[in-house]
C-alpha cells in the first residue's frame, strides 16, 4: 500500500473516532488539589524534596548559563572572534556540568536510599 492509498484511510479512521459517543463528566465546581500523601507535596520525606529542589536549581543554572553563552555568540558575531569562541566553548562547559550535576543528584538518591 503505498503513501497515497493510506492517508486516507487513515483519515476516515480518525473522523470515525472522533464521531464516536464518549462519556465526558464535568462539574462546574473548583476542587482544591489533594495535598495528602503521594501528592507529592507533604514534608514525610524532606530529603527527597531537597533534592527535587536541587534538580530544578540545577536546570534553572543550565538555562542561565546557555542564556549566558548566547549572549556572549551574539556579541562575538559583531567583530570579536574571540568572544564567539568563548561563547561555544560555554555552551560545551555548561552542558557538562548540568550533565555532571544531574549525575550526582541520582548517585546521592542511590546512596541515600531516597
Amino acid at each position: 500500500m503505498t503513501l497515497a492509498g493510506l492517508l486516507p484511510a487513515l483519515a476516515d479512521t480518525i473522523h470515525l473516532s472522533a464521531v464516536l459517543p464518549s462519556e465526558i463528566q464535568w462539574s462546574p465546581e473548583p476542587k482544591l488539589p489533594a495535598w495528602g500523601a503521594g501528592s507529592g507535596q507533604d514534608d514525610v520525606d524532606p530529603i527527597a524534596r531537597f533534592i527535587n529542589l536541587a534538580q530544578g536549581v540545577i536546570v534553572v543554572l543550565g538555562i542561565f548559563g546557555i542564556l549566558y553563552s548566547a549572549g556572549k555568540m551574539a556579541v562575538g558575531k559583531l567583530g570579536r572572534s574571540e568572544m564567539a569562541a568563548d561563547g561555544v566553548g560555554g555552551v560545551v562547559w555548561t552542558i557538562m556540568g548540568v550533565s555532571l550535576m544531574l549525575v550526582a543528584v541520582s548517585v546521592a538518591t542511590t546512596i541515600a536510599g531516597v
